[in-house]
């Protein structure tokens, strides 16, 4: 019997283990050491026993599918950031949107479904075929930096990458929505970035995590 990864997960590889993002359940987890190497086994394309398969399937990460292994999440390390380019003007209705952005991301984390939420920023593909506008990016990032001064930035990085990622759409460029992790501690991130350049989610914290979902 042929496998897949189950519908809504997402997964990287973190510290050699592999860490998992339920989005539908908005929880992240890992896997008992013994089932992790399995897992880590079938990803990488080695045959696995029915009996394997079969315990991958009960662990809930796999479900009988055509898909096979689905990759891990990966994108473009970061080496810049944005929001700290001088000789940026700052724009009031850039600002105002930011804002607005923000509060309407936070109103709709307590009202619907994360799932639900990045599925309708999903919905804008083909991405990749929009211009790389820095200019319209640094001013994006600059209003973002500025609206801490009016809201607290602190702990909310999902609403403002929410946010961020959802004017980067209004205005046509290109940049993707990601997700992170880390271990040991456990803590997550998220943050948006275009190419190698972090838009809204500080470079020097973004470094510190590993992407396990990419919106685009």
């Amino acid at each position: 019997m042929r496998l897949a990864l189950r519908l809504g997960l997402s997964w990287c590889i973190c510290t050699g283990k592999a860490v998992f993002l339920d989005l539908e359940r908005d929880r992240y987890f890992c896997l008992p050491e013994a089932l992790d190497q399995l897992f880590l086994r079938w990803a990488s394309g080695d045959a696995l026993s029915s009996e394997d398969n079969a315990r991958l399937m009960a662990s809930g990460i796999t479900q009988p599918g055509e898909g096979g292994p689905a990759p891990a999440a990966e994108f473009m390390p970061a080496s810049r950031d944005l929001a700290i380019v001088d000789g940026t003007s700052l724009s009031i209705p850039d600002l105002f949107a930011a804002v607005a952005g923000q509060f309407r991301a936070r109103r709709a984390l307590k009202r619907r479904p994360l799932a639900q939420i990045i599925a309708s920023l999903a919905v804008h593909q083909g991405a990749g075929t929009l211009p790389k506008d820095e200019v319209r990016l640094r001013r994006i990032a600059r209003a973002f930096v500025t609206s801490a001064l009016f809201m607290r930035a602190a702990d909310q990085c999902l609403p403002r990458a929410i946010a961020a990622q959802q004017r980067c759409r209004h205005d046509g460029v290109d940049s993707a929505l990601l997700f992170g992790v880390r271990l040991h501690p456990f803590a997550a991130h998220s943050w948006v970035q275009a190419g190698n350049a972090v838009v809204v989610g500080d470079l020097e914290v973004v470094r510190l995590y590993t992407p396990i979902l990419v919106v685009r």
